[in-house]
């Protein structure tokens, strides 16, 4: 039985790996896959059938590790012993016969410390659209890793250019998205999505969204703001922010049904703003009130979009007017719906990379 192992950094990794590793199982129902998520509990695994090992409490920052050289270095000074506690860990299991890594290239660089076997390695934060890989990143992936699976195109033809075997098939985030049957809107109403992120600035992100849709409201009457709110936010506490707007209507468990039930997302978030470009929609982007919504992480998120995204400065007003102007221009919403789908890729993304893995190693004849 072929021994496999999937490493992630953190809870959006973690699903695609979750993901990847159920359609592996699913394809090939002989082998045997082990899960080691570095900062999570490894709910993402659990919920898909995967088995794990469960991984490191976050760090102080409350940031996911790894996410960068620059990450590696800063989180490394708070929580010093976590990497190498985690290669501790991976070393107390015999060698993998496939390894699997999802994150970004410090990862890739701890699984080959523990195993000195080449990986197959997903890179879904680094894009070319926003910034090329540094030429050590490029060089330790054409060393350590079998193959490349990219988050776009063009990242792919970047890398192969550059020596490292890298292919573009599909995004996992985009698998997985299932409509909830929570929500359903009334037919008689114009259905503006609002993601206000899942981190402790989507409170004050979710403020500003909400003043914004007073100055829509001012223009378009027949407008309703579902609110997709993330587990990781307090109920009661969004509640009350929504108290005072009677066009606001936060829903739990249900990021897909508001996704689809949109004419257009208003999004202060990171992967959620992906995925609902990613299903076809037009995404509004501002700055808001943290870190992860700053105005160079809308920036880039604009970059890494292209047409499917209108960037502003916080300004209500102006928002309000250009958000009525494109509800008003049904080829604009069309034409922005399918350069997110163009962007992202579409669904279907796991699957490919499993097999690919699986045709790979000549496993299940593939």
């Amino acid at each position: 039985m072929k021994k496999i192992y999937i490493l992630s950094n953190s809870y959006g990794e973690d699903r695609s790996g979750a993901l990847i590793g159920r359609e592996m199982l699913r394809l090939c129902p002989d082998i045997h896959i082990t899960a080691f998520p570095l900062i999570s509990l490894g709910e993402e695994y659990k919920k898909r059938g995967v088995p794990f090992v469960q991984g490191f409490p976050p760090p102080p920052s409350g940031g996911p590790l790894l996410k960068s050289f620059k990450g590696f270095v800063q989180d490394v000074l708070t929580s010093f012993n976590i990497p190498f506690e985690y290669v501790r860990k991976l070393r107390g299991n015999s060698k993998p016969d496939i390894l699997l890594v999802v994150g970004d290239v410090p990862l890739l660089v701890l699984g080959w410390i523990a195993f000195k076997t080449k990986a197959y390695f997903l890179a879904p934060c680094k894009s070319d659209y926003i910034a090329p890989h540094l030429g050590i990143e490029v060089s330790i992936m054409r060393r350590i890793s079998k193959a490349v699976f990219t988050h776009d195109e063009p990242t792919a033809e970047s890398l192969k250019n550059k020596g490292v075997n890298a292919v573009f098939l599909g995004n996992p985030m985009m698998d997985g998205l299932e409509k909830e049957n929570v929500f359903r809107p009334p037919d008689n109403k114009v259905v503006i999505g609002v993601l206000p992120g899942s981190r402790e600035e989507a409170y004050g992100n979710l403020e500003r969204i909400l003043r914004v849709g007073e100055r829509i409201k001012a223009y378009k009457k027949d407008v309703m703001f579902p609110i997709a709110v993330s587990p990781t936010l307090d109920w009661d506490r969004v509640k009350s922010i929504c108290s005072g707007y009677e066009f606001a209507v936060p829903v739990r468990n249900a990021f897909v049904d508001v996704v689809l039930a949109s004419d257009i997302i208003i999004s202060l978030a990171g992967t959620a703003t992906e995925q609902a470009a990613g299903m076809g929609k037009s995404v509004v982007v501002f700055n808001g009130t943290g870190a992860s919504s700053s105005w160079r992480k809308m920036f880039d998120q604009k970059k890494l979009l292209g047409d499917a995204v209108l960037l502003f400065r916080y300004d209500p007003e102006k928002i309000a007017r250009e958000v009525v102007r494109v509800l008003n221009e049904p080829e604009t919403l069309k034409r922005m719906g399918e350069a997110g789908k163009q962007r992202m890729g579409g669904e279907g993304g796991a699957r490919r990379i499993a097999e690919f893995i699986l045709k790979m190693e000549g496993l299940c004849s593939l």
